[in-house]
């Protein structure tokens, strides 16, 4: 199945072999198995959403989801 992917700030070069941002996944994968296929550090990873809703790394996925994924805030003021 395939889900699209947006990858936030220093991750997004995790996605330079998915230029249009489609993954392919397997059946019940989930948003850990999606960041270790992209070769993101799963440490890093804060906030998650899933078509619009806030989710954790056990979320299971489904075709054709919409999945971003931030790395930590850098900065403030």
């Amino acid at each position: 199945m395939v889900v699209n992917v947006k990858l936030m700030s220093m991750f997004a070069k995790y996605l330079k072999n998915h230029p249009d941002g489609k993954v392919d996944v397997e059946e019940d994968s989930t948003v850990r198995g999606l960041a270790e296929i992209l070769g993101l550090p799963v440490k890093l990873v804060r906030i998650i959403t899933v078509n619009g809703k806030q989710e954790d790394l056990n979320k299971v996925l489904s075709n054709g989801d919409l999945v971003y994924i931030f790395p930590p805030a850098i900065g403030g003021g």
